[in-house]
């Protein structure tokens, strides 16, 4: 029998959701659950806004197990409205941590990671355009 190709397909993006800054610097940790940390000068209004870690699904032989592979460098979130506004994104973690099993062929995989928000970071809709990698591979 052979074996099924491995792949992997992103259901849902991650986003921090509403933040708040003060004039100290600070990060927001989001967990592959989805569950915020704030730390710093950042605070999480009671308005959270929409609150998602991202969402793959790995595909491929029933029982196997793969490997995750995070980015290991920053990647920036821009804000288009207001000039050369920027976050820093990194720390990138995931559920399952570094490895799972395909039962029943397929598994979700949430990743989260760390936003770090500048002193008094400028308000608006931060987004990157070119998104980031999770690789996946059979163990």
């Amino acid at each position: 029998m052979a074996q099924v190709p491995i792949s992997i397909l992103k259901n849902t993006d991650m986003n921090f959701g509403t933040i708040a800054v003060s004039s100290v610097a600070g990060t927001v940790l989001l967990s592959g659950s989805g569950l915020r940390t704030p730390s710093g000068g950042v605070i999480l209004p009671t308005i959270t806004g929409t609150v998602s870690a991202a969402q793959f699904t790995v595909s491929g032989q029933d029982n196997y197990t793969y490997a995750i592979m995070l980015p290991v460098t920053d990647f920036s979130l821009y804000e288009s409205g207001v000039g050369p506004a920027y976050m820093v994104v990194n720390a990138f973690n995931s559920t399952p941590s570094a490895t799972g099993t395909l039962a029943g062929g397929t598994q979700t995989v949430l990743v989260g990671a760390k936003l770090n928000v500048g002193a008094l970071q400028a308000a608006g809709s931060y987004t990157n355009v070119i998104g980031f990698t999770v690789v996946v591979n059979y163990n």
